[in-house]
């Protein structure tokens, strides 16, 4: 998934405990239909044309020349907008911004429409529990899929803990909790754990080999208590940024933190954004027992 999927959700938090990650996943689907629609209205009802602009620079200001890109007689023609209809090209950039909100929202849709395709989840157990000659087989305690936290991992994830105090301004994406992180494929991991009730902190200080890190998310198993990092490397196509993720991962590895035993690792670039499905097999494949999701 490009994105994450259900950082705008605003659920109560008696109503969010009662939604399982499928459920989230199809309300949040209906809100952004209902976005797409008000959107697709908002063009239709905008100015014929594209807002193109050229810049200046005269006595250290900056100054602005604003046209309209228009297609007549099959070319393309550019027409000056004079200061005085600034109105109009103001309507031609809200136009710009409409198409860009539109266009996340379809890559949105998109992704959830991923996710729920591939997910069964709830619906498959509660036909299961339902049906008697299955159900009436199993005990209480074999019917609770997410068990009850120990109290020391409660304690844990409730207790404060020193967090990243890196660029705090780029912590923009709001999280269905009312936090915020740093991406919407972090909101989508950070919704996931939330969803299943995992004890986890979001970017919490890492003291390992010397050095001060702070993975994205540190999670507690909920049964067996043992700590698993969880990193996602975005921009991996930037040589700089990669450069740092492999120094890290050096330094974990060294210090018995080790991808694919008690690190997760998840990865995009500019050209190959991340798919939510992904985010979940990884949940599963650390997180599951005999084929059961703890």
């Amino acid at each position: 998934m490009s994105y994450t999927i259900y950082y705008h959700i605003c659920l109560r938090s008696e109503e969010r405990s009662a939604m399982n990650i499928s459920q989230i996943a199809e309300a949040e689907k209906k809100r952004l239909l209902k976005e797409k629609k008000r959107l697709e209205k908002l063009l239709c009802e905008a100015p014929e044309g594209k807002l193109v602009y050229s810049t200046s620079r005269s006595k250290g200001r900056s100054y602005y020349k604003w046209f309209v890109s228009l297609v007549r007689a099959g070319k393309k023609v550019q027409v000056y907008i004079p200061s005085s209809n600034r109105k109009f090209a103001a309507a031609l950039a809200r136009k710009y911004f409409y198409q860009k909100k539109l266009d996340d929202v379809l890559c949105e849709l998109r992704a959830l429409d991923s996710y729920l395709g591939k997910h069964r989840g709830a619906a498959d157990l509660e036909r299961l529990v339902s049906t008697p000659a299955l159900g009436s087989l199993l005990t209480e305690e074999e019917l609770e899929l997410v068990p009850d936290l120990p109290e020391e991992l409660v304690k844990w994830a409730k207790a404060d803990y020193e967090h990243n105090p890196k660029h705090p301004e780029r912590l923009t994406v709001k999280t269905p909790d009312g936090n915020f992180v740093r991406s919407k494929s972090e909101a989508a991991i950070y919704t996931l754990l939330l969803g299943y009730k995992f004890p986890f902190r979001y970017e919490c200080r890492l003291d390992v080999g010397g050095y001060v890190f702070y993975p994205d998310f540190t999670i507690r198993h909920p049964v067996t208590g043992e700590v698993i990092y969880w990193e996602h490397v975005g921009m991996l196509d930037d040589s700089v940024k990669a450069a740092k993720f492999i120094f890290k991962l050096r330094i974990y590895i060294r210090n018995g933190i080790y991808p694919d035993h008690n690190l997760i690792l998840t990865f995009e670039s500019g050209g190959h954004p991340l798919d939510f499905s992904i985010v979940q097999d990884k949940f599963k494949e650390f997180f599951s027992c005999g084929g059961v999701m703890l």
